[in-house]
Order: structure tokens, then C-alpha cells, then sequence
């Protein structure tokens, strides 16, 4: 470095000093060198003078300060007088102590006589001044740019990087870029943060108490970076950098280029293995379009396997193939759960490369993760009370993902498809996660690992501006606290950078965990407040005379609902009275929620965004205001308004004709199922009866439930004639303490004919309305469709079940159904053979969804599991917006005023967003019966039960507890107390089968013989479930027979 270049380009660069400074040039520095410039120089001499020395002596010396017991910089008015004296002090001990031994000797020694005339300018601010000047903005950029920005001008590459994070680095580049170039030669210039958008650069205040407390923590700031460590960090930097070069015994040369190439060659290496670790970059759009239009890429949504994140699925155009295989984090390409993907098939010729390389990302996520991915306690049951969908309409997404493959080191079929994302159409996820907050193993100061409990979401680079209080000191004191996090940006396959969003709270408690399950899949439960309430009536509204005179009056009718015993929003009622035909005129009153919501206020806009009520096991969080839920549920006694589907049909359920009305009602009386139910069977007790209003008596109810039974009954036969499927999957409900409201006990949830008989007349009513509004608006009809399920999958199932005497017929959801109802009928009296065939059958169901009819193909309007052309959700509007959607298309039917004055890009974009949260609410509710499942079995820990065996694999075996309907995994672990062997079956995995030899326990008699156990699909076994050591985790063992089990 030229001294006279170099301090010509400091005056010029530093004439005039920045007003906020408060150093101050002495006379002495009558060449117009600046304090700042002093500094710059001060720190590339001694490092450029340190790095040319082959040996340093340790600096010891009683002057060198004391830094141990206080931070560097204590306050902005000591700040340049601290690290001066320092970096002098340094700089004379590093003259003192060094013996060159190259051969520039001469250069080196004019560095330190330049060095040694260097004067340092005293800073001349009393402690008033300092303690009364109030920060600014220039003087955090100044004291970073100064001061601090220097020192790492021969740090390596990483550091650097970590240093980009630093909260005074990104404020002075997001503040005043243009003072980069105070800096010219520092290597942070060269970072990427410089030339692209830096997403985590955000706005943050220098001056807010905790801003400085985790600011402290910086090492250059904390007192723990101390004179001594900085010294030992740069000779143990020389020791290295000297291996290979001679000793001071020596007759060998030092040659300063070998060293040069060899650390060129370990920084080359270094830059190919993070280069492989980074993303690719997106296709351009136009190339996406066009070989979207030529087939050559494929357009779908992204399924990651949660027990194997490594391995993420597409669903292919064709459903008769298997899913295109994404193997590998880097392949996916930043794509999470449920995100729409263009995929590009990888070739035969490619994927070699490719394989090797993925896998070795699938070890090291594994490894560096710590440890396996959670298992899954599935919930296959819908929340909603008295839904009227065939109950796998939202099967478990859990199984869906690991349809294709479970196994936790997959072995993929060599004829699959396998593919890489190339373009990211639409982020469906949210890019948060719940998890928790560690430090790095190397007790980094500049970030923490956040580690997700989802393991499909990447692990996260969080930035210490973004740690809680005293994070780094008490570390510990976190481990079970659970943390909202964001994904900020995504370029490393390995991890992420994050950002903490919110602390939860303690892992394992109810209210905290029950708040992560709501966050976690962005679930907004925030009450609306007083802010909407001018937008809806109070709850003493009366109905006017003019509402009145519009609408049918029906309140001379017999009309009451049938709901779950803890419902309390009624969404539909229904009636029935004899027409002098001997007809019957049979009808379902919805619940007229789209009269006091108004399209297109505030009120509207916020549940649209909410689009469903979250049914959890302890609440249930309305997706209406509470007071107008109140307002629109159909309760006994009380007049109100109602949209109703009107039907007359024969005694031999022939629908003969149907006509639509906004109606008045008056519902005589709310019944529980188990009120209907008992009538039907014949047990009915009328001391058990609820209230009855409006002058009706409990014959009418009575006679009402037996005609609608009957009319029921025989459209449920007919719809299963005419090809209708239904697979019933368990549903887990609890008695919650009444203090305490921790689970009481549990029961499985069982469809018995009062269900049947309201579900047959919502899905009549849905089925109605549907042909209508398609009729009438056919470009902004509200749909609900189910598309068949993967032809691939469903083939592979029916070969696999043929050997053990079970035919499937997959030609249709008709002949399905038909072949499937001997084993799970209400005749089958084996329960857990009925759960496990149910269970297969779902897996290659795909997911039913909303859609605006403009533009969609008239086969994708088809409802695979209903088996009807057209269906939609009309019966629940106060717990679904889409119903909302259904009634206003309906209402301007009946006006004959045309079609709403909607956009079809409008529609289709509540479509998707009620897809999303009917989604998000499912799994949410899933995740509660989990949690509440988990506090049972912790509170009766440990729990012995029955399962019966889904699946065989090499070291696991899947199972589902009867009692329960829960799926578990069974690990054979090196500590199993037995020998295994998995013998597989050419025929098919699922004729695999375990073969178990248990050892006998140490009180066992010699003589005693072993006990053998062979496990197969569909065998039961008893296992043993207790609570883990996480929270979500519940561990489960194989039970030893007490004799031979052999199938």
C-alpha cells in the first residue's frame, strides 16, 4: 500500500468531516488526513504488517488495557478514543514482537516508520455532552464505517457474510448507500447485499434499549472479544497459513506463491461446494408459457412427504401414471407444502448426476437436523358438525404425501417419473413455521439455528437482531419455548434466513400449543371488535314489515333442526307436510346470512378472508362475528329469515318437482342427533325431550323424523345403486374437564341413520342449487368438484390386496364402493380391518375443491365421490363463505336481475383462498384432536391396546389403534428385545411380512422357550403407547405376546 496514494485519496475522499461527527482534526494533521482516515490507515498497516510475519511473539505486557471487564465502546463519546488507543497499542506491540522473515524486509520496515508518525487525533466531547446528545442516524453510520467496518478487511469470506446481518452495516446501507464508498477497500463491498434486494434490511430503530442489548452482543462490542482473543485469533491465523513453510531450523525457502495457490485452490473448493448447495435459478416466464403450451413442462402442486422431506411429489396430467418424484431439497427449488410448481422431467441421461447429488443432501439434512422426522397422528374426520360430504372428500393430506412412498430410506420405482421445479407459479404457503431457537454448536454471535417442528419447512438462519431478550446468556432458559418464524429468503438448500416473528410460549401447555397449531397454519382468530359492528343489527333486531311482506311465510310449518348435542350454530332445519296428492312436501330452510352481510363492505372483505369456522376440540372459532353468528342461527322460538329449497316428493322418494324461496321460519324445536336417532330405533323418551314451541307437540316432531327417515333411507340406497362411494374414516371426540378442560375421556364418532338422514337432504339441496346457479350464471357459477383419484395408485392397491382375498373393482367409485362394503359395511363385525381397507382405499383420493366454472373443461366439473355432473356447498353459510358465494349467485336467480357484476379473475380467486383455509382449518383441527390425544395418553401413560397392521417395511411397521383410530409407526430399533427380519414378497410390499423371535427376560427360566411372532397386514398386535420427551411425539412399542402369534 502507497502511502502518499493512499493519503491523497483519504483527503480527497474526507475534506470535509460529516456535521454529526463529533471528532475534531488537530493542528497537527496539517495534511488534511482526517481521524477517520487515520483509522483506515492505522487498520491496513498492522494487518497488512501482520500478515508478512512468519512468527509472532505473544504480547504481554501490564500496559495493554484490560478489555475483559467492560465492553469495547461504552458510549458514542468514548467510542474513537477506545479503539485508537487500541488499535495503537496493537500496532507497537506488533512492531516490537515481529521478526520478518521474508525477503521484503525493506518494505516492511518503511510500513512501521510510516506507522509510527501517524498522529491520533483526540476527541475533545466532555461527559455532559455525551450523556445530553441524543443519538443520530449519522453517527450509528459513522461509528460502523469508522470504526468498526475495518477490522474486517482480512476476514474471511463467511465471516463477512455473517457480518452482512449486522444491524449497524444494513442501517448505514439502507440509510445512506452512497457512503459505501467510505470504505473503498473493504471486502464488504463485495457482498451480494450491495447489488440485489436484501429482504431481512428492514427499518429498525438504533436506539431502542433492547436494540442495544442484543447489539452488545456483538463480538466486536462485547467484553468478552477481548485484546487477548483478538491477538491469539491472528497468530493462530499465521500458524496456519505458515504449514508447509520453513522453520526458523530450516534450509528450505519460504515461497509465498506456493502458499497463495494452495489457499486459492482450498477457496476454490470451498466455493464449488456452496455452489452446489444453491438453488438454481428460475426459467424465465416466457419459456415456462411456451413449454407449458408444448407439454414439455408440467404444471401442478407440490406434496412433501413428511416422514421423508427429501422426497415431494407432483400429481401428473394423466392420473392413470404415478406422481412425478422430486427427489431432493435442491430440486425442489424453494417450493414448500401445497405451492403451485412448473416441473421439468429430468431425463435418464441427467439423473444420475442428479441423484447422487440429492441423496447426499437427504443425509445431510438428516444429519444436520438432529434427528428423524416426528410421526404423524392422522386425523382423517371432518370438524364440521353436520357436514353433508362424503367424509373423504378432505382425506388426510398426511397420507396422501406419503402415498406414493413411506419408506425412510425410499428406494423410488425405476419407471417414476422424477423431476426438478423450475419456475414457482404461486407461494400457497405462508412461509411460517413453529419451532424452536438454539445456538449455532460453534456458539455463533451473529445468528442461531431455528429449528422448525415441521420438518418439511428448512431449518432458519435467525439473525441475533431478531433473538429474544438475552438470548445468548441464557440460552437454556429457551429450549422449551416455542417461536413463530418467517422465511425471509431461501438460497441454500442446507437452510434459510429467518426472521422470529412472535413468542409463543412453553411447549406442552394447552393455551400455547393450542395458539402454535392456529398460527402455524395461518389461521387469523383475531375478534372483529367494535370496528364492524355498525355493519351488522344487534341482537334485539326485528324483523320489518316490509323484510316480512317480501318473503314466504312459513312459520305455520313444522320446522326444527337436527344438530350435534354442543352445536350453536344452526345452519339448516328441515319440514315436511302431506300435500292432498298424498305427496309429500319436504323442505330444507338455510339460514339467510347473505341478507345482513353486505357485499362488498369491510365486514365482507374480513370473512371472506377468514372463508370457514375452526372447529378445535375445546372451541370452535367463528368465521362470523359472534353477536350475527347469534343473529343467524336458526334457534328455536324466534323468527327468521331463511333461504329454503322446497321438493315434492312421492312415498317412494321420486323427486317430482323443486322450487327456491326466501322464506320466514320458525324453528318449533333444536334436537340433538341422539333425540332423532332414538325415535327412529323406537326408543324414544319424551321426559328426554327438549323444548317444544310455536303450538306443535311431540307427535308432530315424531311423525315428521319417521317420514323423512324412511324418504332418507331410500335415497341413500338409491344413490349407491346409481354409483356413489363413501369411505368412512374414524372421527375422534373427547369430554373435556369441566375446570381444568383437559380430556375427560373419548369415544369414536359413528354415522347412525339420524346423521344419514340430514346428510341425504343437504346433499339434495346442494345438488339442486348447483344446477341452478350453473344455468343461470355459467361463467360465475360457484362449484365444488372431486377429481378421480391416481389410476396408478389404485392399480398398485388392487394388485396388492388380490393375494390376501380382497377384489377391488376401480373401474368406477360405483363398483368400488361395491366391492369394498362386505369389509366395512355395518355388518363387518372386524373393526380394524374395516379402518385399514378404508384407509388404503383413501390414500389415492385426490382433494375435492371449489372453482368458478368460466373456462374449466365440462369433465372437471364431475364429483368423483358423489357421482353427479354438478355439485356445490349451499347449506352452511355461517361457518363457510363459500356457501355465502352460492347464495348471492342464487338470490340474483331469483330476482331475474342477470348475473352479479363480478369478475371471473374475482371469483376464482375466492375460490382458492376457501380452498386454502378449508385446508388450513382441516388441519388445524386434525393437530387438536392430536394434541388432546397426546394429554390423554400422557395423563394415562402408559396406555396398552389393540392395533391392527396397515403396512410392513424393513424396520418399521404402521399400525392404527382401534380404539383410538390412530395411525403409529413402530420402530424395531437396535435396542428391540428380539431378533427381526422383514421377509418381502416379490408379489408386492404388502405382502411383506415381520418375523419377530423375542428374547426371553431375565427372571424367564433357562429351559423357556422363545416366543415367535410373524406380523402381516391386517394382523393384530398389542402395543404400548407413552408420552415422549417432546410434546408433539408420542412413543409407541411392540407388546410381547404371551405365546406364538403365527398367521
Amino acid at each position: 500500500m502507497a502511502s502518499s496514494d493512499h493519503s491523497a485519496d483519504l483527503q480527497a475522499e474526507m475534506k470535509t468531516p460529516p456535521a454529526s461527527s463529533c471528532a475534531t482534526v488537530t493542528p497537527q494533521l496539517e495534511t488534511g488526513v482526517t481521524q477517520s482516515g487515520n483509522i483506515q490507515e492505522l487498520c491496513k498497516l498492522t494487518k497488512d504488517l501482520a500478515l508478512q510475519q512468519s512468527t509472532v511473539k505473544p504480547i504481554q505486557d501490564q500496559n495493554v488495557p484490560d478489555t475483559s471487564s467492560k465492553p469495547l465502546f461504552t458510549n458514542a463519546s468514548q467510542n474513537n478514543n477506545e479503539v485508537l488507543k487500541m488499535l495503537s497499542q496493537v500496532a507497537d506491540k506488533v512492531t516490537e514482537n515481529t521478526t520478518p522473515k521474508t525477503t521484503k524486509k525493506k518494505n516492511a520496515r518503511k510500513k512501521k516508520e510510516r506507522l509510527k508518525k501517524l498522529q491520533i487525533a483526540q476527541q475533545n466531547v466532555t461527559p455532559q455532552q455525551s450523556q445530553s446528545a441524543p443519538p443520530s442516524n449519522a453517527s450509528v453510520q459513522e461509528l460502523f464505517t469508522r470504526q468498526i467496518a475495518p477490522m474486517y478487511q482480512a476476514s474471511p469470506s463467511h465471516y463477512l457474510e455473517n457480518l452482512s446481518y449486522h444491524p449497524h452495516f444494513q442501517y448505514m446501507y439502507q440509510q445512506q448507500p452512497h457512503n459505501a464508498a467510505s470504505v473503498p477497500s473493504s471486502p464488504l463491498a463485495q457482498l451480494p447485499i450491495f447489488n440485489a434486494h436484501h429482504p431481512d434490511m428492514r427499518q429498525v430503530d438504533p436506539t431502542t434499549p433492547r436494540y442495544l442489548q442484543n447489539v452488545m452482543q456483538h463480538p466486536l462490542l462485547n467484553k468478552s472479544y477481548s485484546l487477548d482473543s483478538y491477538q491469539q485469533q491472528q497468530q493462530q491465523q499465521l500458524q496456519r497459513q505458515s504449514v508447509g513453510n520453513i522453520t526458523p531450523n530450516s534450509n528450505s525457502r519460504h515461497t509465498p506463491k506456493s502458499d497463495n495457490k494452495r489457499r486459492s485452490r482450498t477457496k476454490s473448493k470451498e466455493n464449488n461446494q456452496n455452489s452446489d448447495k444453491r438453488f438454481g435459478l428460475y426459467m424465465p416466464l416466457s419459456d415456462v408459457e411456451m413449454g407449458l403450451k408444448s407439454k414439455q413442462l408440467i404444471e401442478g402442486v407440490v406434496r412433501i412427504n413428511p416422514k421423508q422431506f427429501t422426497h415431494a411429489y407432483v400429481s401428473s396430467k394423466d392420473r392413470d401414471e404415478q406422481d412425478i418424484l422430486i427427489e431432493g431439497i435442491k430440486d425442489r427449488n424453494r417450493a414448500l407444502e401445497g405451492d403451485i410448481v412448473v416441473v421439468e422431467i429430468i431425463t435418464d441421461s441427467s439423473s444420475d448426476e442428479a441423484d447422487i447429488e440429492n441423496k447426499n443432501d437427504a443425509v445431510n439434512d438428516m444429519n444436520e437436523s438432529g434427528d428423524l422426522p416426528l410421526d404423524d397422528v392422522s386425523r382423517n374426520a371432518d370438524k364440521d358438525g353436520n357436514d353433508t360430504q362424503t367424509s373423504f372428500e378432505d382425506v388426510n393430506d398426511d397420507d396422501e404425501d406419503t402415498k406414493n412412498n413411506t419408506d425412510l430410506t425410499p428406494k423410488p420405482d425405476k419407471k417414476q417419473k422424477r423431476g426438478r421445479v423450475v419456475y414457482l407459479k404461486e407461494k400457497v404457503h405462508n412461509r411460517t413455521c413453529i419451532g424452536v431457537l438454539k445456538l449455532m454448536p460453534d456458539k455463533n454471535r451473529q445468528k442461531a439455528l431455528f429449528v422448525p417442528r415441521d420438518h418439511r419447512i428448512p431449518r432458519l438462519n435467525i439473525p441475533f437482531t431478531s433473538w429474544p431478550d438475552n438470548f445468548y446468556k441464557e440460552a437454556k432458559s429457551y429450549e422449551n419455548t416455542l417461536f413463530l418464524a418467517k422465511i425471509m429468503d431461501w438460497f441454500d438448500s442446507r437452510f434459510a434466513n429467518g426472521k422470529i416473528i412472535k413468542n409463543i410460549g412453553q411447549s406442552g401447555d394447552m393455551v400455547t400449543e393450542t395458539t402454535a397449531i392456529l398460527a402455524q397454519n395461518d389461521l387469523d382468530i383475531t375478534p372483529f371488535g367494535q370496528k364492524y359492528s355498525h355493519l351488522y343489527p344487534r341482537l334485539d333486531y326485528v324483523i320489518p314489515e316490509d323484510e316480512i311482506k317480501l318473503r314466504e311465510d312459513c312459520r305455520k310449518l313444522c320446522i326444527f333442526s337436527i344438530d350435534p348435542s354442543n352445536c350453536r350454530d344452526i345452519d339448516d332445519a328441515v319440514s315436511c307436510r302431506k300435500l292432498d296428492n298424498g305427496n309429500y312436501e319436504i323442505g330444507v330452510h338455510i339460514s339467510d346470512v347473505s341478507h345482513f352481510l353486505t357485499e362488498g363492505t369491510e365486514l365482507d372483505d374480513k370473512v371472506g378472508e377468514k372463508a370457514t369456522t375452526i372447529y378445535l376440540v375445546e372451541k370452535a372459532y367463528h368465521m362470523l362475528p359472534d353477536e350475527l353468528c347469534m343473529l343467524c342461527s336458526l334457534f328455536p322460538g324466534v323468527d327468521k329469515l331463511a333461504f329454503s329449497v322446497f321438493w315434492e316428493i312421492t312415498d317412494n322418494a321420486e323427486v317430482l318437482s323443486h322450487r327456491f324461496a326466501k322464506t320466514l321460519i320458525h324453528s318449533c324445536s333444536q334436537l340433538a342427533y341422539e333425540h332423532a336417532q332414538a325415535i327412529l330405533e323406537g326408543n324414544e323418551d319424551e321426559s328426554d325431550f327438549p323444548e317444544i314451541y310455536n303450538g306443535f307437540q311431540y307427535k308432530d316432531i315424531r311423525d315428521t323424523i319417521k317420514i323423512l327417515g324412511k324418504i332418507g333411507a331410500k335415497f341413500r340406497r338409491g344413490r349407491f345403486e346409481n354409483g356413489a362411494l363413501r369411505i368412512d374414516q374414524p372421527k375422534v371426540a373427547f369430554h373435556l374437564h369441566p375446570f381444568n378442560g383437559l380430556p375427560k375421556s373419548f369415544w369414536i364418532y359413528e354415522s347412525k341413520e339420524s346423521h344419514q338422514l340430514i346428510e341425504e337432504f343437504m346433499l339434495l339441496a346442494n345438488m339442486t342449487v348447483a344446477e341452478r346457479i350453473y344455468k343461470d350464471h355459467p361463467q360465475l357459477a360457484f362449484l365444488r368438484c372431486h377429481p378421480p383419484p391416481s389410476g396408478y395408485m389404485m392399480k398398485q392397491l388392487a394388485k396388492a390386496l388380490k393375494p390376501m382375498g380382497i377384489d377391488l373393482e376401480i373401474d368406477s367409485a360405483g363398483s368400488l364402493q361395491r366391492s369394498i362394503l362386505p369389509y366395512v359395511g355395518l355388518e363387518n363385525e372386524d373393526k380394524g380391518r374395516a379402518m385399514v381397507l378404508s384407509m388404503l382405499c383413501a390414500k389415492p383420493m385426490a382433494r375435492a375443491k371449489y372453482f368458478c366454472a368460466d373456462g374449466v373443461d365440462d369433465d372437471d366439473f364431475h364429483h368423483y365421490a358423489l357421482n353427479v355432473p354438478l355439485y356445490t356447498h349451499f347449506t352452511s353459510p355461517i361457518r363457510r363463505y363459500a356457501d355465502i358465494m352460492v347464495h348471492r349467485l342464487l338470490t340474483a336467480s331469483l330476482k331475474n336481475s342477470g348475473s352479479p357484476e363480478w369478475e371471473v379473475d374475482k371469483v376464482r380467486m375466492i375460490a382458492a383462498q376457501c380452498n386454502k383455509q378449508k385446508y388450513n382449518a382441516k388441519k388445524a383441527g386434525e393437530m387438536s384432536t392430536e394434541l388432546y390425544t397426546l394429554k390423554y395418553i400422557e395423563m394415562h401413560s402408559p396406555m396398552v391396546t389393540e392395533g391392527v397392521v396397515v403396512e410392513v417395511r424393513e424396520k418399521y411397521i404402521d399400525i392404527i389403534i382401534v380404539a383410538m383410530g390412530l395411525n403409529r409407526r413402530v420402530y424395531f430399533n437396535p435396542d428391540f428385545p428380539g431378533d427381526f427380519k422383514c421377509v418381502k414378497n416379490d408379489a408386492g410390499a404388502k405382502l411383506s411380512r415381520m418375523e419377530v423371535l423375542w428374547h426371553n427376560g431375565k427372571d424367564a427360566p433357562p429351559d423357556a422357550p422363545q416366543i415367535k411372532q410373524v406380523i402381516e397386514v391386517f394382523s393384530i398386535v398389542q402395543i404400548e403407547m407413552h408420552k415422549g420427551n417432546e410434546m408433539v411425539k408420542v412413543e409407541t412399542r411392540l407388546v410381547k405376546p404371551e405365546v406364538s402369534v403365527e398367521n
